[in-house]
């Protein structure tokens, strides 16, 4: 059995904290808590023997931080995103447009999660130039020639995702910030992309009040962009899937 172990609570261990635990494991390192530190999302650990997954709850539990051990098979799936581009606040339902421009309504009592944050994205970036060069040599003369310079340059930046969770998780509406249509829900010109998104959840969290919001996207609400980043697109999703094992959790 393949084993995940996820905090019972929404306070992340201290890097000192699993290093000590970390010791009681033959096969983890300080290295590895270093690097857990970082990305602790809910989600401790996967893929842990069941008897590693004990020994370090135990460890973890000495260092008075809650945990559980659960087979991985038991955790939420996501279900793939639905992308969308465009969206509509109305009364009673956010109406949200399909791929084929089609409205579709959802009522408010039915978004669960508003997961977000700013994920790093890399690209690569090309850059060409042309240099008209005059030379001389005694066969041919006065003669020019074109030279080309071509650069790569890999570019690694921030890319804001907003994911909404209907009921259960049954689905997963995707907004990538660059590509979203703001001007649907409010027209603010004057804001930059993370001040559009923050008023963007804002708007969410007052029309459903009963929905999470996962630690991205409380910071992002509140004007706290810096504390919205995320090591990758897999951090991220795995709060969002640690969450919504915490309601199954509160609903048994």
């Amino acid at each position: 059995m393949s084993c995940t172990i996820l905090q019972k609570d929404a306070i992340a261990p201290t890097v000192d904290q699993l290093k000590r635990a970390f010791k009681l494991v033959k096969t983890l390192t300080e290295a590895d808590a270093v690097k857990l530190a970082v990305e602790a999302c809910g989600i401790l650990m996967k893929n842990l023997s069941l008897d590693d997954a004990n020994t370090l709850q135990r460890a973890l539990q000495s260092e008075g931080v809650n945990t559980e051990v659960i087979d991985a098979a038991l955790l939420p799936r996501l279900v793939d995103a639905k992308f969308v581009r465009r969206m509509e606040f109305q009364p009673q339902t956010l109406v949200m447009h399909d791929s084929l421009g089609r409205a579709v309504p959802v009522p408010w009592q039915q978004i669960k999660l508003v997961s977000a944050g700013a994920v790093r994205h890399f690209g690569m970036s090309t850059t060409r130039t042309e240099q008209t060069v005059t030379s001389f040599d005694p066969i041919r003369g006065i003669h020019t020639k074109v030279i080309t310079d071509i650069r790569h340059k890999v570019q690694d930046d921030g890319k804001f995702i907003l994911d909404i969770f209907l009921t259960e998780g049954a689905m997963r509406l995707q907004i990538e910030a660059d590509a979203f249509q703001f001007k649907y829900c409010f027209d603010r010109p004057d804001l930059n992309l993370p001040q559009k998104l923050s008023l963007l959840i804002q708007m969410l969290a007052e029309h459903a009040p009963q929905a999470t919001l996962n630690r991205g996207a409380i910071a992002l609400r509140d004007s706290r962009f810096a504390d919205a980043s995320y090591v990758s697109k897999a951090a991220l999703f795995d709060e969002s899937t640690w969450l919504l094992w915490l309601a199954t959790q509160k609903n048994s």
